[in-house]
């Protein structure tokens, strides 16, 4: 679940070094940011006043939620449950009191957590509608029978959204031949096939 690299290794230390009170707290805090949907857990005065409540430096102290945020939302995507997250966290080098001090959290607001991940998208743009037209190309009138199909399908992305409504629409239109549109419907089954599957 977890790849240690040197700042979350950094970020470990800041774990198991912290006050279990204060990592209790910037646990709740973290939770209720990932269950809102908010991208940023605080706020730049709130993360100062949290440095020097901590003794840390701004830089450790992003370093330490930054940390947290990353094993909560590794765990939301892998949808682990409390007793291997516990293990994976043991295994990466956290102390147990504060393993279980994550591991209660996670029981506590992983669905929570999940479901909101879920509403999220993963990519910035997204597919609102798509329109298409298929043509018949002829060489002449008399090779009728020597006719090329070209689809051309247009695609109406969105990216972001205000309130509800979409900030930027963007249109891509693609042309496909006839071998090219075979193609294209060999991925789309393998694609319903493999989604078929995970039901």
């Amino acid at each position: 679940m977890l790849q240690i690299t040197k700042k979350l290794q950094e970020g470990i230390s800041f774990i198991n070094a912290i006050d279990i009170n204060k990592l209790n707290g910037l646990l709740g805090r973290v939770s209720a940011a990932l269950c809102s949907g908010c991208s940023q857990v605080f706020t730049e005065e709130e993360e100062e006043k949290l440095s020097s409540s901590l003794g840390h430096t701004m830089e450790q102290t992003r370093q330490l939620v930054h940390t947290v945020l990353h094993i909560i939302q590794q765990a939301a995507q892998g949808m682990v449950r409390p007793a291997v997250l516990g293990e994976h966290l043991l295994a990466a080098g956290i102390t147990q009191d504060r393993v279980e001090i994550f591991t209660e959290s996670w029981m506590t607001n992983a669905k929570t957590i999940v479901d909101k991940l879920r509403q999220q998208t993963l990519s910035e743009k997204q597919l609102e509608d798509i329109a298409w037209e298929l043509h018949l190309e002829t060489a002449s009138s008399c090779l009728a029978r020597q006719s090329h199909p070209i689809a051309h399908l247009q695609l109406n992305l969105v990216s972001g959204t205000t309130a509800g409504k979409p900030e930027a629409t963007e249109k891509v239109v693609i042309q496909f031949d006839q071998d090219q549109l075979y193609q294209l419907y060999g991925h789309l089954e393998q694609i319903q096939s493999q989604l078929d599957a995970l039901r």
